[in-house]
């Protein structure tokens, strides 16, 4: 019988998200060693990892990657676009976007920097970005990037496209069944219906004043009214149904916008509508909206460039920007092949904490090593930014000369993507997950254990869980209070925390391991049959791997010990 000892099993702890714990990946016909020093749940259906590669050849190039995979179908996560400031005008980074953004039942918790940007004034995307329903910003005209996007339709699934078309007007329905032609967040015109969002910042340039963020900048010849989504925050390429939450208002103008909902303005014609309007009236907004000329639903967007992946291939780099083809911090998102799963991804560069940056080749090879089937590339340099609420920024930034930051200090930017946890607030634990996943000793050693803890729907409630209880055998170390001190020999097993009736174990060797020591559990049975036999450590037959636990698996005379996310 083959027995593998859990080095082995460390070797299967990542094949759910394609990544082992040591490999190597080959990358434009380099060969490069993968360490995985960090793997670990931040929120719902989240996992954030964190990788070391570096050249077989010594070479010398090293780089420093960190990752977060969001199951798509959990249904306490969602992913979301997120303006800097909430308006169109305004750079912001983005764990500050994360905490501003944070409210009970809404947390912010892992998120890049997404689009490109004029760093000067008006601080405005590359391409188009609609956040939370909310069109924040239109394309900038003349960038001399033509921006590809990613879009969420209205059920949150994902997309990649190259090209997309906003009409420039829409429509409303009435509670009477009249309709009306509609604009967007622009001035008001002679007989011209308005929707304003929050975002929505209007500059008068004959006079050159800025009104106030969320005001309508209107002037009193006209009558508005506030509105708030019924259901889905869905106007583009949908029918957005609104209710009406405050009376009309005639001859003031300059109305403010709910921060949750909209302000219906009109002007000549078009006041009689709003004028009939009363609490509780539901009106129906739309805008039509295509995708590479496929008409869609778009709750979120954001634009980058160029594309990398498309079904699975690497796609060529263009000649222009220049910087594609010079080793760089980088930022990515991507999806895999049938959209369950969503990839955002930074790279370390310049340098910054040791890592040499990559080009968009490179980068490409990555984000489908870790199992992208389509990928884009985000604004990268000094705004590649990765944020795990709990932990803060996780990379390091590297340091400009455009913006004079420190290394590790982030780069205000224009917007950003998250994975938003959308549960009710619970303080009570339902799981816990040590940190790390591995622990290598030798004798004498001392290693004290961090916990985290989750709440029943995914949500991180505790980055270093206070009152657990841990568990080695005795051949392997020695528990004294919350510490684990190594003893002599050559061992490797399992160390198990437990709290409040609930277990976790991780895998230790000390002294470089050796014969697998687990208290009460002999090697299952031989057996010839090809299925594979799934055990519990206590020898107790399972009938699936349990996910997040040390599996005993056996195939055949083939019987190894694995650990499965």
């Amino acid at each position: 019988m083959k027995k593998s000892l859990v080095s082995a099993a460390i070797m299967a702890a990542f094949a759910v998200f394609g990544v082992s714990a040591r490999g190597t990946w080959t990358i434009l016909g380099q060969t490069y060693n993968v360490d995985t020093l960090y793997h670990a749940t931040v929120g719902p259906g989240t996992v954030e990892t964190e990788l070391r590669i570096e050249e077989a050849s010594g070479g010398g190039n090293v780089n420093n990657i960190f990752y977060t995979v969001t199951d798509l179908s959990d249904p306490y996560v969602e992913m979301r676009a997120a303006k800097a400031g909430n308006h169109m005008r305004m750079l912001e980074t983005v764990p500050d976007i994360a905490e501003r953004m944070t409210k009970p039942g809404e947390s912010y918790f892992a998120g890049v920097n997404a689009d490109f940007f004029n760093m000067g004034e008006p601080y405005n995307s590359i391409g188009m970005c609609v956040a939370d329903g909310f069109l924040t910003n239109y394309e900038t005209d003349g960038a001399d990037i033509d921006p590809y996007y990613i879009i969420f339709d209205a059920d949150g699934v994902p997309a990649l496209v190259r090209h997309i078309d906003r009409s420039w007007t829409g429509n409303v329905i009435f509670h009477d069944g009249d309709s009306y032609p509609l604009l967007v967040n622009t001035q008001r015109g002679e007989d011209e219906l308005l929707l304003y969002t929050p975002q929505w910042q209007f500059y008068n340039w004959w006079e050159d004043v800025m009104y106030e963020v969320g005001h309508t900048g209107t002037n009193q010849y006209g009558v508005e009214v506030r509105l708030r989504p019924v259901d889905k925050n869905v106007l583009y390429g949908s029918s957005l149904s609104l209710e009406v939450i405050g009376d009309p208002e005639e001859g003031v103008g300059n109305m403010a916008v709910p921060s949750d909902g909209y302000v219906l303005s009109a002007h000549g014609a078009a006041r009689d509508y709003i004028r009939a309007l009363k609490k509780g009236d539901i009106v129906v907004a739309s805008v039509d909206f295509s995708a590479d000329g496929k008409k869609t639903s778009v709750r979120e967007l954001l634009g980058g460039f160029p594309r990398m992946l498309a079904n699975g291939q690497i796609l060529s780099t263009p000649a222009y920007p220049g910087h594609l083809s010079n080793p760089e911090p980088r930022t990515a998102v991507g999806y895999n092949s049938d959209k369950s799963l969503l990839y955002m991804l930074v790279v370390d560069g310049r340098k910054a904490g040791g890592s040499s940056g990559v080009t968009q080749q490179q980068l490409a090879w990555i984000m489908r090593n870790i199992g992208c089937s389509d990928a884009m590339n985000f604004d990268g340099g000094g705004s590649s930014t990765m944020y795990v609420n709990g932990f803060g920024v996780k990379n390091v930034p590297s340091s400009s000369s455009l913006d004079q930051r420190p290394e590790g200090q982030p780069r205000t930017v224009v917007n950003a993507l998250f994975a938003v946890a959308v549960a009710p607030v619970d303080n009570v634990v339902a799981r816990i997950e040590m940190r790390d996943k591995k622990v290598e000793l030798r004798t004498g050693e001392t290693f004290r254990p961090v916990v985290y803890a989750y709440n029943q729907y995914g949500v991180m409630i505790s980055t270093d869980l206070a009152g657990c209880s841990f568990e080695i055998p005795s051949q392997l170390a020695e528990v004294k209070g919350n510490d684990i001190i190594a003893s002599e020999g050559s061992f490797s097993g399992m160390l198990t925390a437990t709290y409040n009736g609930l277990v976790h174990s991780v895998p230790v060797n000390v002294n470089g391991g050796g014969e697998f020591v687990t208290a009460g559990i002999a090697d299952p049975a031989v057996a010839d049959e090809s299925d594979p036999e799934y055990y519990r450590l206590d020898g107790v037959r399972a009938a699936a791997p349990q996910r997040g636990a040390i599996t005993v698996v056996r195939r055949g005379s083939d019987v190894v010990k694995e650990l499965n996310y």
